[in-house]
């Protein structure tokens, strides 16, 4: 079992939560976002992080939305919330959500986006 250090810094208990992810060590993954969020309010990769973990791993999906849009509102141009906040919005069956979402990470040069859109959102349109 890998021992982490204790610290005062946020972007070391990011790192931490993320290394505790590649051990599936989920909760305490979730605990270290928490404490980096909870250390600084403004770090978007963190908020970002977390709602990954919530959506992914947790299966927590209003809870991953409510992280990656505050993600968003902390960094407008953070792509890959608006492409993993999609995601979650189309598993929850809110496509019209999904394909907005979808489009703004297109926009911000996030290609990945274009697949989905093509799979999902060019019929709606």
């Amino acid at each position: 079992m890998k021992k982490y250090r204790l610290t005062n810094n946020a972007e070391d208990y990011l790192k931490t939560g993320m290394e505790k992810i590649e051990v599936l060590d989920f909760d305490g993954a979730y605990s270290d976002f928490t404490i980096a969020i909870e250390m600084d309010s403004s770090n978007a990769e963190a908020y970002y992080r977390r709602g990954l973990l919530l959506g992914k791993e947790l299966h927590k999906y209003s809870k991953a939305i409510k992280d990656f849009t505050k993600a968003i509102k902390l960094k407008s141009d953070f792509a890959e919330a608006y492409y993993d906040r999609g995601v979650t919005y189309r598993i929850l069956d809110d496509l019209a959500n999904s394909c907005a979402d979808w489009h703004r990470a297109k926009e911000l040069g996030y290609q990945d986006a274009e697949a989905l859109i093509e799979k999902y959102c060019r019929k709606s349109e």
